[in-house]
């Protein structure tokens, strides 16, 4: 005969609640995709401004459309990426997995800014000399 345990004698084991981290990882993953829609914008851009410049080719707006588009996503996933991540920092109780992806995307967010903004003036420095 094998001895049964009472039914109350097991208790569930208790899931760890982990608040903000689908918001973290949301910000991890939009500071990613972020600079990469920003990089394949420009070249769109610069295809834009050589079939604008070509008599070849007038009247052809589709690369500044792609170009305007692919600016529009990055604008976007920025905004996600840092909304996200405060809402994964504020909403975290203590030190879990949830803050942790949130600041890890916020700081991917900055380091983000800061080199567009960079690249933004190297454009603008550039074009002094015509």
């Amino acid at each position: 005969m094998s001895y049964q345990p009472p039914m109350g004698y097991y208790q569930q084991p208790q899931r760890q609640r982990t608040p903000g981290l689908g918001a973290g990882i949301t910000s991890i993953v939009a500071a990613v995709l972020s600079p990469i829609a920003a990089v394949v914008s420009v070249p769109l851009g610069l295809a834009a401004i050589a079939s604008a410049m070509t008599r070849y080719n007038q009247g052809n707006d589709a690369w500044w459309f792609g170009a305007l588009i692919l600016a529009g996503i990055a604008v976007l996933l920025s905004i996600v990426a840092v909304i996200s991540g405060l809402v994964a920092v504020f909403r975290a109780g203590g030190m879990n997995a949830g803050r942790i992806t949130g600041i890890i995307g916020l700081s991917i967010m900055a380091v983000n800014v800061f080199g567009i903004a960079f690249m933004a003036f190297l454009v603008l420095g550039s074009g002094q000399g015509f």
